[in-house]
Order: structure tokens, then sequence, then C-alpha cells
């Protein structure tokens, strides 16, 4: 697939690698009460899921992390651990985030170029498709002209070790995106911005 140049300092595809590679493995176990019943969840399994493929000199890598499930004593749902995931998303929260902030001022298959010269593989389809969907725009800072995450950029040149105050962390920072719920007018989420995008375009 043909691009146009992308140059991407070699430090910052190597400190978001190093961030995001040091996540692999990473168990998030924290939950409170049942959100359907206010019951007592009981460890039930754990759950492997894919954070991120990073495309690294050796080859790709997928980043995966572990997300523990429970079983609600009162109801008897199965209820997730909090994870840095949005609901019904198949890769990391801070990923999304990185998809939709680079299509700001980028078409989506720029976009997903872009994040293929950060490391990150993700193509343009499924830019597109998030750039449809009602997740936040979320805020971010400009890093040699480009608009990354804050989500993102909490997890650059981190090095961590998988502690309960390091993955807590990771979901603060990260605005506990399983908690997500967007708004009924859809203020601020992608689909909002986006059409508005196109509509200038006019």
């Amino acid at each position: 697939m043909a691009h146009r140049l992308i140059k991407i300092p070699p430090m910052l595809s190597a400190t978001i690698s190093m961030g995001i590679a040091s996540l692999d493995g990473a168990l998030f176990k924290e939950i409170g009460n049942c959100p359907h019943c206010g019951g007592r969840p009981m460890p039930y399994d754990t759950k492997t899921k894919n954070y991120a493929t990073l495309l690294l000199p050796g080859g790709s890598r997928t980043v995966t992390v572990k997300v523990r499930r429970f079983l609600c004593k009162e109801c008897g749902r199965l209820l997730y651990a909090e994870e840095p995931f949005y609901p019904d998303t198949r890769v990391g929260s801070a990923i999304v985030d990185l998809a939709l902030n680079l299509s700001r001022t980028n078409s989506y298959s720029h976009a997903a170029a872009i994040m293929e010269a950060l490391g990150i593989q993700m193509n343009r389809s499924s830019v597109r498709n998030y750039a449809k969907s009602n997740l936040p725009m979320t805020g971010f800072s400009s890093l040699y002209g480009l608009p990354l995450p804050n989500s993102l950029i909490s997890l650059m040149g981190k090095s961590f070790s998988g502690t309960d105050d390091e993955t807590a962390g990771v979901l603060r920072a990260s605005g506990y995106p399983s908690r997500y719920m967007p708004p009924a007018d859809k203020a601020g989420t992608a689909e909002e911005f986006f059409r508005r995008k196109m509509e200038r375009k006019v």
C-alpha cells in the first residue's frame, strides 16, 4: 500500500512501543458491586484479550492483557473487572483514542499509515469504523506535530510490573473506558465530530 512519506522520530515510536509492550500479561481484576443488582461478585475465570499489535523490527507482536471475570452471587450475571477497553471494542482504549485523534486532520487511510509508522497495526477500515462509532473524542497533546491522546502519552516510556497500583493507574489515565456510556445526544462522540467535519467540507 502506497502512502505519503511519513517521518516519525525513532525515539517517539520506541517510547510508545515500550509502554504498550510493558502491559503484556497485566492482570485487571478490580470490580465493585454488581451494577445490575448490587450483589457481591465472586471470581469465575480470567480472559485474555488483545490490547494491541505492535510492528517491531523483528516482526509483529501481539500485546495481551488479562481480565478477571466474576459471577454475581445474587443475580448470576457474568461480569468483567474494570478493563482498559471501551465496550464492544477489540483493542485497547488508548489505541482507539490514537486512531480517532489522528483522524482529526487526516484521512482514515493516512491515520492508519501514521499508526503503522508509529509501530501500531490498524487498518483503514477499523479507523473508519471507530470514526463512525459513539466512542468519545478524548483529550490530546501535540507531540512532534501529532495529536497524541493523553491516554497513550501516559503509557509512553513506562515499564509496568503489573502491581495493583499500576493497573489502577492505567485505568485512571485512560478515563476508566469500560465504564463509558455514550450520551443520548451524542455530544463529544466520534460520530458527531466526524459528521461535522464532513459537513464543513461540503
